[in-house]
C-alpha cells in the first residue's frame, strides 16, 4: 500500500505546487487557478478517473483468468476511449471563460481560469493514458514503475511550472 500512497501523494503535489507557485503572484491569480482547478477536476479529471475505474474490474478478471492478452487489449481500448472523451472536455475548457462569465464570475478571474484550463489540456490527455496504465499495472501488482514515473514527473513539474509562471507569465 505504501508505494501507491507515494504515487497518489505525487499526483496531488503536482496540483498543489501549481497552486502555490501561481498563488504567489497575487489574490486574483490564486482565485483564477483555484476556479480553474475546480472546474478541471469536476469536468475532466474526475470524469476520466471514474471511467477508467471500469478497467480495474476488467483487467482484474482477465489477470485472474490468466488471459493476459486481454489485459493489453482492455488497456488499449481504455486509452483510446478516454482520449476520445478528451476532445469534448477540451472544447469545454477552451470556452471556460465564456461559461464562467455566463455565471457572473469576475472577468479578470475568468481570464486567468481560462488560460490555466488551456494549459491543462495536454495534462488531460496525459491523465487519460495515466489512469489506464495505473489500472493495468495495479492489476499485476507492478507498482514500482508508477512510483518512479510519478516521482520523476513531480521533480520536473516544479521547475517547469516555475518557468511557465514567472518567465512566460
Amino acid at each position: 500500500a505504501a508505494p501507491m500512497v507515494v504515487v497518489n501523494i505525487s499526483q496531488y503535489l503536482i496540483q498543489a505546487t501549481s497552486t502555490m507557485i501561481v498563488g504567489h503572484k497575487g489574490e486574483i491569480s490564486l482565485a483564477g487557478i483555484a476556479l480553474a482547478s475546480s472546474m478541471a477536476n469536476v469536468t475532466g479529471f474526475g470524469l476520466l478517473f471514474g471511467l477508467a475505474g471500469a478497467l480495474e474490474t476488467l483487467c482484474g478478471q482477465a489477470f485472474g483468468a490468466r488471459q493476459y492478452e486481454k489485459l493489453g487489449s482492455y488497456t488499449f481500448t481504455s486509452i483510446v476511449s478516454l482520449l476520445i472523451i478528451c476532445f469534448p472536455i477540451s472544447l469545454l475548457w477552451i470556452f471556460v471563460k465564456n461559461i464562467l462569465l455566463l455565471f457572473h464570475q469576475d472577468p479578470e478571474v475568468s481570464e486567468i481560469a481560462s488560460v490555466y484550463c488551456l494549459w491543462l489540456i495536454p495534462a488531460l490527455v496525459g491523465y487519460s493514458v495515466l489512469q489506464s496504465l495505473i489500472r493495468y499495472f495495479q492489476t499485476q501488482s507492478l507498482i514500482f514503475p508508477m512510483v518512479i514515473s510519478s516521482l520523476t514527473v513531480l521533480c520536473f513539474h516544479v521547475p517547469v511550472c516555475w518557468v511557465l509562471v514567472y518567465t512566460l507569465g
